[in-house]
């Protein structure tokens, strides 16, 4: 069965760099927020290549490679990593190798965002539950994001010139709001040394002023910018200014969701109807009313008993494994396989749809036309009854 492919496309008179449009696409999905164990990001290219048109895939195969250069797209943004373990060879007749042979071939960048965009608000997770017309209740993993809070006294009158040169290096951004900060008024004092050039006060006394306390979140990779953004716009010989670790859970963000379900559907009829779903395999008890269930999308099997234990019913995911469907049943938790592409195939269309606004609002002209593809595995008719 075939599954529509989304592409997105953007033009302006000057052509945005690979750089600028990774910046854009992690404002969608954090890189802080990928696993240790996983290779989001570049896969293929050449950061200060120009991108004006760019193609969305899960995956990225010779087939999805020629795809995007058929179409004219100088970046193929998947979700799942093209290097993902470290590779012994570039055999161009064989494995990543000939994936990467053919994009440099076609002057085509590979980009993904795999576990970054499985743990963003309203990603991969949430696109399913829309797609299943769930209401969320929360992640089934929340995820921190970690930031650095930088506090840092300005004389009174001069905040702006330091908030603005602290933004401009990427602080004070928080979810979908910018150019966040606090402050507060307070009182300073110091003693000038004999040799120094005090903004205020006099070489060898003490001063004293009338100082705010200003604080802005900072994204952890952007902290040695934003003390250098801190020394260049500060008046002072000498700012005063810390960073201090601080965990921020998002609301939505994390792996997976806890739902609930409208227990007037029968869930395997509602599943069986979506020919997206043809064939879906389960374990465990075959439910009945289902109130509340769990939905990790991908390969999610691992998570059975924390989602059982939070009171799930029924978690739907995919690449279940045999051990995985005994352990359900042992739960008594329903483990509903529904494919790992299937799964993740709503996340893909978000992903397109969220990057064309962006990049609308970013002053670009934005579009996405759908082509085909079929997910990695074929399904067999079912013509037995459920």
């Amino acid at each position: 069965m075939k599954r529509p492919q989304f592409w997105g496309e953007f033009r302006r008179a000057d052509s945005m760099k690979l750089k600028d449009l990774a910046a854009l696409v992690h404002r969608l999905a954090p890189p802080d927020l990928a696993s240790d164990w996983d290779n989001s990001g570049l896969q293929v290219g050449d950061w200060d290549q120009p991108v004006t048109r760019v193609g969305l895939a899960l995956d990225a195969t010779l087939a999805t490679v020629a795809q995007a250069q058929a179409a004219g797209c100088d970046l193929l943004l998947t979700h799942h990593p093209l290097i993902f373990r470290p590779l012994k060879s570039l055999d161009r007749h064989s494995g990543p190798g000939a994936v990467i042979w053919a994009a440099q071939a076609a002057g085509l960048a590979v980009f993904a965002l795999h576990t970054n965009w499985d743990q963003a608000a309203g990603g991969v997770a949430g696109a399913l539950a829309d797609h299943l017309e769930l209401t969320v209740d929360r992640p089934l993993v929340p995820a921190a994001r970690e930031f650095y809070k930088l506090v840092v006294f300005v004389p009174v009158g001069h905040e702006d010139q330091v908030k603005a040169a602290l933004f401009a290096a990427g602080a004070g951004v928080l979810g979908d709001y910018e150019r966040t900060w606090f402050a507060a008024p307070g009182e300073g004092g110091f003693q000038v040394p004999a040799g120094g050039q005090p903004f205020i006060g006099r070489p060898g006394e003490e001063a004293r002023a009338r100082e705010s306390r200003l604080e802005v979140l900072v994204p952890a990779a952007r902290v040695e910018e934003a003390a250098l953004a801190v020394r260049q716009a500060h008046p002072y010989e000498e700012p005063a200014f810390e960073f201090q670790a601080v965990k921020i859970f998002p609301p939505g963000q994390g792996l997976g969701l806890l739902a609930r379900w409208d227990p007037a559907r029968d869930l395997f009829e509602e599943l069986g109807r979506r020919p997206e779903f043809a064939g879906f395999k389960w374990a465990g008890p075959r439910p009945g009313r289902v109130e509340r269930l769990a939905l990790l999308p991908g390969s999610g099997g691992s998570y059975a008993a924390l989602a059982r234990r939070l009171g799930a019913e029924a978690f739907l995911t995919g690449d279940a494994s045999y051990h995985q469907a005994l352990e359900a049943e042992a739960l008594g938790l329903t483990l509903v396989d529904l494919g790992h592409f299937e799964t993740e195939w709503p996340g893909l269309k978000r992903l397109a749809e969220r990057l064309a606004a962006l990049l609308a609002r970013a002053g670009f002209e934005a579009a996405c036309q759908v082509l085909d593809q079929d997910p990695a595995w074929r399904r067999a008719p079912d013509k037995g009854a459920l």
